[in-house]
């Protein structure tokens, strides 16, 4: 009797994996850069999972995990800050095989969407037209639905910024694991 609900539990566990592998998922990296005269603030995080839900780690300004909603997750926890390490000297190893598995997994990975906008001022007017031309002349000319560039001039003289981006990626992780899995055992054969 034990032997069987270890075996239908084990089961159940490995079919779940074996389903969370092959649904497809977004991968999101969200960012936001205000950056005044004095003062910077932003943040950056990178979400995992469908349009509004999943998992969603933020790398800047704290560190930290959340499950659930990307703006009200259900629960989250922090990373401890880390010290500063001397630097180890290490023997460089060939990286090869690691460059291969990377472009034959980054095959797998399809672009979704990508979008900047917000406003952008340079301390040189010059430089914040030729930044705006270079964006609006991309944009026209890459027209797709799938990329949206907005980005307003701010001919004031000074440095100014507020810019909001994300960029989105779809991918099935077990065919991702597959490729990279098979072009390292290719390198190694």
């Amino acid at each position: 009797m034990i032997l069987q609900v270890v075996l239908w539990t084990l089961l159940v566990l490995f079919s779940i994996i074996i389903l969370l592998m092959v649904l497809p998922y977004r991968l999101t990296f969200r960012g936001r850069m205000v950056w005044k005269t004095e003062q910077k603030d932003g943040n950056a995080a990178i979400h995992f999972g469908g349009v509004n839900r999943g998992l969603s780690v933020a790398l800047y300004p704290s560190r930290h995990i959340g499950v659930g909603k990307y703006n009200h997750p259900l629960f989250s926890f922090s990373f401890p800050h880390k010290k500063k390490r001397k630097a180890s000297k290490k023997k460089d190893r060939p990286k090869r095989p690691y460059l291969k598995m990377g472009k034959a997994a980054l095959s797998e990975i399809q672009f979704d969407q990508i979008s900047l906008t917000g406003n952008l001022g340079l301390p040189n007017p010059m430089h914040t037209g030729l930044i705006y031309g270079w964006t609006q002349s991309i944009g026209n000319f890459i027209n797709i639905d799938r990329l949206h560039v907005g980005i307003s001039p701010l001919f004031n003289n000074r440095f100014e910024t507020d810019l909001d981006g994300q960029f989105r990626l779809k991918m099935v992780p077990g065919k991702v694991l597959w490729q990279a899995g098979k072009t390292y055992f290719k390198f190694k054969a």
